[in-house]
């Protein structure tokens, strides 16, 4: 398995990864939607390759904060295809994350998982690679 940039050809795997985090969507519009964020200088998505397929997604943003020095990386999609689960294909996207967050000068790492994770375990797996529950969320969709 290798963690590397999602690249132009992606946009199909990625597509199926995100409809198993619960995001369906026309392949075509996610690939746009890639593009998109492929394009902003301050954000990223990893993927994890294993076999010539798509094992996993991480995508995250990089903000500079106001209120104290550094920057902040907030990792808004984590997905590991079912039939790569527990075989360290998350751990290695949340390292490789990381790893782009320090560099990039961030002080934090941020994650948001909605209520219903809590059935998946993936709070549980939050908890495991030291995130830790400090806030509360407050959204409005405009």
């Amino acid at each position: 398995m290798s963690v590397r940039e999602a690249g132009d050809g992606d946009g199909g795997g990625v597509a199926a990864l995100l409809a198993e985090l619960g995001y369906p969507d026309e392949p075509d519009r996610v690939r746009a939607r890639l593009a998109l964020v492929r394009a902003d200088p301050g954000s990223f998505v990893l993927v994890a390759e294993d076999g010539g397929s798509l094992a996993g997604l991480a995508s995250a943003s990089v903000m500079p904060l106001l209120h104290e020095e550094g920057r902040w990386c907030r990792l808004s999609a984590l997905v590991v295809a079912e039939r790569s689960r527990r075989a360290g294909v998350g751990r290695s996207l949340v390292a490789a994350v990381e790893e782009r967050a320090r560099a990039a000068g961030c002080r934090y790492l941020e994650v948001t998982s909605g209520e219903r994770r809590e059935r998946e375990a993936a709070h549980a797996f939050y908890a495991a690679h030291g995130l830790e529950q400090v806030s509360r969320r407050y959204l409005k969709e405009l």
